[in-house]
């Protein structure tokens, strides 16, 4: 068991110096991606009524779709988001933005 301890992160070491650049570059794009989406799950559920029962959808990103549960227990339906930060968390058909705007902004950074 200690040989393994060991010898693994030789391996993984080694296993990354075959990599392409066209594959290391796939790598780092994919850990940008979880980034993001990450930021934006903690943003979202940080503004919600219920943030332990809000599913995601479609995420791609700060943006994606979010149902959860309101003030009653009941879900809301699936709404669009854009969250690059924790400071700023924009849902679809809120007042923070008219829906023409939120539509300029989705088509910009979420498509």
């Amino acid at each position: 068991m200690q040989k393994l301890r060991v010898m693994l992160p030789l391996f993984l070491m080694l296993a990354a110096c075959g990599q392409s650049e066209a594959d290391k570059a796939k790598n780092a794009a994919e850990m940008k991606e979880i980034r993001f989406q990450r930021v934006a799950k903690e943003s979202v559920t940080a503004v919600l009524k219920d943030p332990r029962s809000a599913e995601f959808r479609n995420q791609r990103g700060f943006c994606g779709e979010v149902n959860s549960k309101n003030s009653f227990g009941g879900y809301v339906g699936f709404k669009r988001f854009i969250a690059p930060s924790k400071e700023l968390v924009v849902f679809e058909k809120d007042d923070r933005m008219t829906p023409s705007e939120f539509e300029q902004a989705w088509t910009k950074f979420c498509l």
